[in-house]
């Protein structure tokens, strides 16, 4: 409960540092003022566009900075990255929607003038705004239309911050509002040049400084199911974490290229790290192909999904396919300290052949007591549902829930729990992967 309210405060900082600029334009003249008729109501929410989505955009680009801040701003990054998801495409919009609604005073002229102010001029302010608008458009389009290899992906992200860069000089040479009041100009000033700062630290200079931590390749199992578990030892101080989180990792082998991807650890805290890759993309279709020896640089660790971080001690474990990885970090975690725990813990797979970890999950659940495992297969059961979970776990409302697996299973099981009663705070996703 205490996360998701922290993750709701992350949210709430978000629109309330966005719609600040609209309020200091606000302290300049009257409402009626502003909207004595249409032509200044239009251009009123033109500017509130404007300056609302100017400062969503900045929230934006520091958000994609990947602080360590924000793990506790939204109680793990995890919701950080959700939020930046959402926010991102509501900045779009109020983008867009700016100069559209500022248009509106010259389309009483005529059709031709409202193009005409819509289009590039000799006017640069103005054109930076409409570069930047267009660098916006096609990135997202790329994002959401185009399906890229990773790192070209990756790649194109890097333009949305030299479309901030045009619209910050858009904002601050176009000769509007920001320029004559000073706390207004002031404010985005500061959130700009940080947002700039944040951009440059990620995106240009994070080899030099962000920490990374230096480890080494020890080993790579094959498991069922087209999964691979990658050992790897530290090659000076050992990274510790919370059961459940993910770490970037970038290793340095000539099977796969050097990019960071985002991975849950499946061990328990110790020297060995051990994280559960399945053969799927682009990247990790060569996963198999790691040697001993290999370097690799962690990032991390990040995120809250962890059944430690709940004072629910009585919860229900989702795991679907490869989804499974935070789950084994969980059990290989379990103790005689974790005794008051009552765990339900759903593991699915397509077949009897997918379970990668079936023999070793038997084995810790000799050793626990109040872990219950249903090993649930999709060809001979169907896909695994909420009455089915209620049907072998009667008390799962009153339980905390933990679900990670492929994103339309934990859709629709979150769906599905809150029309049978669950409290949305009781339900806890693992949503990295969109990012």
């Amino acid at each position: 409960m205490q996360n998701k309210i922290l993750a709701r405060s992350g949210w709430y900082i978000i629109i309330i540092l966005s719609l600040a600029p609209s309020a200091f334009w606000f302290l300049e003249l009257p409402i009626s003022a502003r909207f004595s008729g249409a032509s200044e109501a239009t251009q009123s929410l033109g500017q509130i566009a404007g300056l609302t989505g100017m400062a969503m955009f900045s929230l934006m680009i520091i958000l994609s900075a990947r602080l360590k801040i924000f793990e506790k701003v939204f109680a793990g990054i995890n919701e950080a990255y959700v939020a930046h998801h959402f926010f991102g495409g509501l900045t779009f919009c109020l983008l867009l929607f700016h100069p559209l609604l500022l248009a509106y005073q010259y389309l009483q002229i005529s059709s031709r003038a409202a193009a005409l102010f819509l289009l590039p001029s000799a006017y640069w302010p103005q054109n930076f705004g409409i570069i930047a608008l267009l660098i916006t458009t096609v990135t997202l389009v790329i994002t959401f239309y185009i399906k890229l290899k990773y790192q070209i992906w990756k790649f194109t992200h890097k333009f949305m911050g030299l479309a901030f860069i045009f619209a910050f000089f858009h904002v601050f040479l176009i000769g509007s509002n920001v320029g004559s009041n000073q706390l207004l100009r002031t404010y985005l000033f500061i959130l700009g040049m940080v947002a700039i700062a944040a951009f440059l630290y990620r995106a240009m200079f994070g080899n030099y400084f962000i920490r990374r931590i230096p480890y080494v390749v020890e080993g790579v199992d094959a498991l069922p199911d087209k999964i691979f578990e990658v050992k790897l030892v530290p090659l000076g101080q050992e990274m510790k974490f919370v059961p459940g989180q993910f770490v970037f990792v970038k290793f340095y082998s000539n099977a796969l290229t050097r990019e960071a991807h985002p991975f849950s650890m499946s061990s328990a805290n110790g020297n060995q790290l051990k994280f559960g890759i399945k053969e799927s993309g682009d990247y990790t279709s060569n996963i198999g192909k790691l040697k001993v020896g290999d370097k690799a640089e962690i990032e991390g660790p990040f995120g809250a999904f962890s059944f430690r971080n709940h004072s629910n001690r009585k919860q229900a474990w989702i795991a679907g396919g490869v989804g499974v990885t935070p789950f084994m970090s969980m059990l290989r975690s379990l103790n005689g300290e974790d005794s008051g725990f009552m765990i339900d813990f759903y593991y699915c797979v397509k077949d009897e052949a997918g379970f990668a970890f079936r023999a070793e999950i038997e084995e810790i659940v000799k050793k626990n007591k109040n872990l219950r495992v249903i090993f649930w297969t999709t060809d001979t059961m169907g896909f695994i549902n909420s009455k089915a979970i209620k049907n072998k776990t009667p008390d799962i409302n009153n339980r905390d829930v933990l679900i990670c697996g492929p994103d339309i299973m934990m859709s629709e099981l979150k769906k599905q729990f809150l029309k049978q009663g669950i409290n949305k705070n009781q339900i806890h996703t693992e949503e990295f992967k969109l990012y």
